[in-house]
């Protein structure tokens, strides 16, 4: 009686704490499907909000950066009333002074000030044309990482995705083996009741089936873990579940490894990125160098001023020429600096370059061993189902022991979660395999 008593408790604390891991399911119509939580991702996953934000920024700032080439115009007013008191300064001549001074007086009058002022510059020898390089590298640089920000979101959505399927599949793995295990003890202590068997086989079996049932409620809160992992990937609340087609199993067909890795090299978002590094720097030498030559601009203007009403119009316009001579080294230092900023950027164009291949290689091998595996686990999967199928009868036949039995049993529900394991862990492998090559995920 106390050995069913402490069978009853060892159910009832695991049903408690499997509902208490167990989410609180969201109705829905229809099962997700892997493209639908790739569309929801797209909808509300703020990562992508910001990426897409940056590339905004940098569409401004190269607006920014072409102003120069077009015509300012300005307009402006003013009054002032202030007192006329005369104040020479170093170079006047008495005889201006003494026509011109009157002593100090608070006595004021107006001034009135009104026009237009127009300048347009007219060549700077690549400043204006090397600042605009600069900003097309970069609203380039910012759509190459908006790109890869969300080649990596959806990748994110997508291991979630497997994640959760394989968190159910364990789950009923869990589930099938506390079943088995409960059938098992019922057998047994059948036996014991007349017998067959001593009490330790029953003892054995008691511990089996607790030892199942735990591992059982750490597959559930496992499955809860994985469903939030889920809704952060996609951007919404941690608490949502979701119902999932069930794709787990399916496998694709690899092309050789040279392939994924020519195609990293020409697509993938952050070497093109780098590539634009590259431009800009190229863009700020233009700069660098333009410090060395002339600035010719045109300006001209119309205002209208006076003491008083009416006031006195006059036009205006002419043209002016600055050329640098001396910088005190400064800027032959910027070029320098700017020449050598580019041999860097070079650099580590050729070092990502190389970890690029490096990534792809690695992942084409993880996923190869990944589908061995699948392959291997299934195979073993299915002796196991035998081998238990075998010591079940054997022990019913009173010719096997109980140490057989339960070794069956782990073996049974080890090389079963072994199957899901190799399912989830090559389709890890071929999504990374994907990113790494340059791929979008949801293709």
């Amino acid at each position: 009686m106390r050995k069913k008593n402490y069978h009853e408790a060892i159910i009832t604390l695991a049903a408690l704490a499997l509902a208490i891991a167990s989410p609180v399911a969201t109705a829905q119509d229809n099962p997700l499907s892997l493209a639908d939580c790739y569309r929801l991702a797209e909808q509300n996953q703020p990562d992508l909000a910001t990426a897409e934000a940056e590339v905004q920024v940098a569409e401004a700032h190269i607006r920014e950066r072409r102003s120069p080439y077009f015509p300012h115009l300005s307009f402006g007013a003013s009054h002032n009333q202030q007192t006329y008191n005369y104040a020479p300064t170093p170079g006047t001549a008495p005889s201006t002074f003494n026509l011109l001074s009157h002593g100090e007086s608070w006595s004021n009058s107006p001034y009135y000030y009104t026009g237009l002022n127009f300048t347009q510059n007219i060549y700077d020898f690549g400043l204006t044309r090397g600042s605009v390089e600069r900003g097309k590298a970069e609203l380039a640089q910012a759509q190459q990482n908006r790109d890869r920000v969300r080649q990596q979101t959806l990748l994110n959505v997508r291991n979630g995705y497997f994640s959760v399927l394989a968190a159910q599949q364990l789950v009923q793995v869990r589930q099938t083996t506390v079943k088995d295990q409960s059938k098992h003890l019922e057998q047994i202590q059948s036996f014991f009741q007349v017998g067959r068997v001593p009490k330790i086989d029953m003892t054995r079996q008691e511990v089996q089936l607790a030892n199942a049932q735990l591992d059982l409620v750490q597959a559930q809160s496992d499955l809860t873990v994985a469903q939030a992992a889920l809704a952060t990937a996609m951007g919404l609340p941690v608490k949502r579940t979701f119902t999932l087609v069930d794709v787990l199993g399916a496998a694709q067909v690899l092309d050789a490894v040279d392939g994924y890795l020519t195609e990293a090299r020409t697509s993938r978002p952050d070497l093109l990125a780098l590539r634009e590094v590259v431009k800009a720097t190229e863009g700020d030498i233009v700069i660098a160098r333009s410090n060395f030559k002339p600035r010719l601009n045109f300006t001209s203007f119309a205002d209208f001023q006076n003491l008083k009403f009416p006031l006195i119009w006059n036009v205006g316009f002419g043209e002016s020429l600055l050329q640098p001579l001396l910088s005190g080294g400064y800027n032959r230092a910027y070029l320098n600096e700017t020449e050598q900023v580019k041999s860097a950027a070079d650099f580590n164009l050729k070092s990502a370059t190389l970890q690029v291949d490096r990534e792809v290689y690695t992942d084409y091998a993880n996923t190869t061993v990944a589908q061995q595996q699948i392959d291997l686990a299934t195979k073993a999967d299915q002796e196991a189902r035998e081998n238990l199928a075998f010591a079940e009868g054997r022990y019913s036949a009173g010719v096997g022991n109980i140490i057989e039995l339960t070794d069956a049993e782990l073996l049974a529900a080890s090389v079963g979660a072994q199957v899901v394991t190799a399912r989830y862990n090559y389709q890890l492998a071929y999504g990374r395999l994907q990113v790494a090559a340059g791929k979008d995920p949801s293709d």
